[in-house]
C-alpha cells in the first residue's frame, strides 16, 4: 500500500477532526479568494468609467460627491449648474467632446438620466464606439428613452413599451408618479460592464418639461407664481472629454475661478476613493482571512500531532515491519499535506462558486460584472503562500515521528 494511500485512511479514520480542520482552510482560503476576486473587478470597472471622462463639471460641494452621483448613480448631487456653462464648454477649443446630464426621477430604483442624443457617439481612449445598441436606436423625440442592459433585464421594458419616472434619485414608497408624461422605450443598449448598465437615458428636453409644469401645477394650487417659468434651464452636471489629458488641471482651475460650480477628475477621486476607503477594508478582510489560515494552520498542527500520540503502536509497528524513519516521516507529513491541499481546493471552489452564486445580485444591485472562476492578480501567489504554511505546520509532527523509537512504543503498549 503507497504511503499516500495509508495517509488518506488515517485521515478518514477521524472524519470530525479531518471536517473540522479542512473546513477552517477551506473558509480562510475563500474568503482570500473573494476578496482578491472583488477587489479586480471593482478596481477594473470603476477605472474604466472613470477613464471615459476627463472632468466632471457640477455644482460647488465635494469632489468625489460629484463623481459619486453623477458618474456611478451612488449619491445625490449638490446640486445643478445654468445650462450655459454647457453651452460655454462645449464651444471651448480645449474640449474634444461635451455632453450635460440632468437627474431628478427614477423607475423602479433605476435612475432616469437626462442627456442629449451625442452622448451615445461616446469613444472609448482606443477611439472605438463604447455604446452598442441590442435593440432599437437612440432616442429622437421628447419623450424616448434608451434603457441600459441590467434595467432592460430587470424591468421587461421591450422597445415599444411605455412607463413613467418617479420624482426622486431613489425609490421611495408614496412618491409621486409622473402619469402624464410616459416614455417610450426606443431602444436597449448593450452590456458595458458600467454603472450605464443600470441608467435610463432620455432628452434633457423631457427632464426640463415635467418638472417645469410640476412647478406650475404646484404654484397653481399654493396661488403663487410660479419660480421657473422666467429662471434659465439647468443641469445636473457636464460630463467632458479634452483635447489632451494633460489640460485636467488647469481648466479645472479654471472653471472653479470662473463659474458657480466645481470641476473633479474621475481618476483622482476614484483613486482617492480606493486609498481613503476601500483599499482599508480589503486589506482588513484579508488579514481575517490570513488570521483563520494561521489558525487553521495550527490546527493541522495540532490536529497531527494528536494522532501521532494516539497512533503510536500503529506507527511502531511499521517500523518493526522494516518502515524506515524517513518514510514514517513522510506518511505523516503526507497527512498534513493532504488537509492543506484538500482544504485551499476547496476553498478555492467556495469562494469563486460564492461569487458565482452572487453574481446576479452584484450585477443587478451595483452594476459589478464578475468574471468569477478566473484567477485574481496574486491570488495564486496568496494560495501558494497559505500552502507552505500548512506544510511548514506539518513538519513538526513529521519530524517527531522520524525521531520516535519503535521499541519503546511497543513496550509501553504491550
Amino acid at each position: 500500500m503507497s504511503l499516500a494511500r495509508m495517509a488518506w485512511r488515517y485521515l478518514a479514520s477521524r472524519p470530525a477532526v479531518t471536517l473540522l480542520t479542512l473546513a477552517g482552510i477551506a473558509l480562510g482560503a475563500a474568503l482570500v479568494c473573494g476578496v482578491l476576486v472583488l477587489k479586480r473587478e471593482s478596481e477594473s470597472a470603476m477605472a474604466r468609467e472613470a477613464a471615459l471622462f476627463d472632468l466632471v463639471v457640477g455644482a460647488k460641494g465635494g469632489s468625489l460627491q460629484l463623481v459619486l452621483s453623477c458618474l456611478y448613480h451612488l449619491d445625490v448631487p449638490a446640486g445643478n449648474i445654468p445650462y450655459e456653462d454647457y453651452e460655454r464648454l462645449r464651444r471651448d477649443s480645449r474640449v474634444r467632446w461635451a455632453v450635460p446630464i440632468g437627474l431628478g426621477d427614477n423607475y423602479e430604483g433605476y435612475r432616469i438620466v437626462g442627456t442629449e442624443p451625442h452622448f451615445f457617439e461616446l469613444a472609448d481612449r482606443e477611439g472605438n464606439p463604447f455604446f452598442a445598441f441590442a435593440e432599437g436606436r437612440h432616442f429622437e423625440s421628447r419623450f424616448e428613452a434608451v434603457l441600459g442592459s441590467e434595467v432592460a433585464r430587470a424591468t421587461g421594458l421591450a422597445p415599444g413599451d411605455r412607463f413613467a419616472g418617479t420624482h426622486g434619485l431613489v425609490r421611495v414608497a408614496g412618491s409621486e408618479v409622473h402619469d402624464d408624461f410616459p416614455y417610450a422605450v426606443c431602444g436597449i443598449l448593450e452590456p458595458t460592464g458600467t454603472t450605464h448598465d443600470r441608467a435610463i437615458f432620455g432628452s434633457l428636453e423631457s427632464v426640463w418639461e415635467i418638472h417645469e409644469t410640476e412647478d406650475r401645477i404646484h404654484a397653481a394650487i399654493q396661488g403663487t407664481a410660479s419660480l421657473r417659468r422666467d429662471s434659465p434651464r439647468e443641469a445636473t452636471a457636464v460630463l467632458l472629454r479634452l483635447e489632451t489629458p494633460g489640460l485636467r488641471l488647469r481648466l479645472a482651475d479654471e472653471i472653479r475661478k470662473r463659474s458657480g460650480g466645481i470641476a473633479a477628475i474621475p481618476l483622482n477621486e476614484v483613486m482617492r476613493l480606493y486609498q481613503g476607503i476601500v483599499s482599508p477594508m480589503q486589506r482588513a478582510l484579508l488579514a481575517i482571512a490570513g488570521a483563520v489560515v494561521a489558525v487553521s494552520c495550527l490546527a493541522v498542527l495540532a490536529t497531527l500531532l494528536q494522532a501521532g500520540e494516539r497512533r503510536r503502536r500503529d506507527l511502531a509497528i511499521l517500523r518493526s515491519l522494516g518502515a524506515r524513519p524517513h518514510e514514517v516521516a513522510a506518511l505523516v507529513f503526507l497527512e498534513g499535506a493532504l488537509l492543506c491541499g484538500l482544504g485551499l481546493g476547496l476553498g478555492w471552489l467556495l469562494g469563486h462558486g460564492a461569487l458565482a452564486v452572487a453574481a446576479a445580485w452584484l450585477r443587478e444591485s451595483t452594476g459589478l460584472v464578475v468574471s468569477t472562476w478566473s484567477f485574481a492578480p496574486g491570488e495564486a501567489a496568496a494560495l501558494a503562500t497559505m500552502a507552505l504554511c500548512g506544510l511548514l505546520a506539518s513538519l513538526a509532527p513529521a519530524f517527531a515521528a522520524y525521531r520516535r523509537p519503535p521499541l519503546a512504543d511497543l513496550s509501553l503498549d504491550s
